[in-house]
């Protein structure tokens, strides 16, 4: 399997311009026969996004650019990135840290980010809900077996 990293400078509410960037380094991954593009945490927002997830106006851009993200993937190039996802329940925040697995053109799945920081500039609690450990199946795992991965920083 050949892995493109994507580690780019996203600038965060620059939707287009992160958007330019990303396309063309699907392009460039595309070019060198990758299976895969790895693009970061939270790139359709850049990151920290801070007090703009409050704004339903941001979300809704930053799950258009990750429509427009997996319409870039293919059948032979699957992409992993980063995005702001809303919470689909009334439980909790209304928001998650999550990665979309885009492949053949839609996003296949997605995963939320476990431990959120909230150490030194990380505030991340404030406005996020800490996703549930899942199995690779999709199903949840039991609670005694997420004990583990309490007081670990991500």
């Amino acid at each position: 399997m050949r892995i493109a990293l994507a580690q780019l400078n996203f600038t965060v509410g620059a939707f287009e311009r992160n958007f330019a960037k990303m396309e063309a380094s699907v392009a460039r991954a595309s070019a060198a026969a990758a299976d895969l593009v790895v693009f970061s945490e939270l790139a359709t927002t850049g990151y920290p996004p801070r007090d703009l997830l409050t704004h339903p106006r941001f979300i809704d851009l930053n799950l258009g650019l990750l429509d427009r993200v997996a319409a870039l993937s293919t059948a032979r190039l699957a992409i992993l990135v980063g995005f702001v996802d809303r919470n689909p329940s009334s439980d909790g925040k209304s928001l998650f840290n999550a990665v979309a697995l885009c492949h053949s053109g839609r996003v296949a799945d997605r995963r939320y980010k476990l431990l959120l920081p909230t150490y030194d500039v990380f505030d991340e609690d404030r406005l996020l809900r800490a996703g549930r450990p899942r199995g690779p199946d999709g199903t949840r795992r039991p609670a005694a077996r997420r004990e583990h991965l309490r007081g670990r920083v991500e």
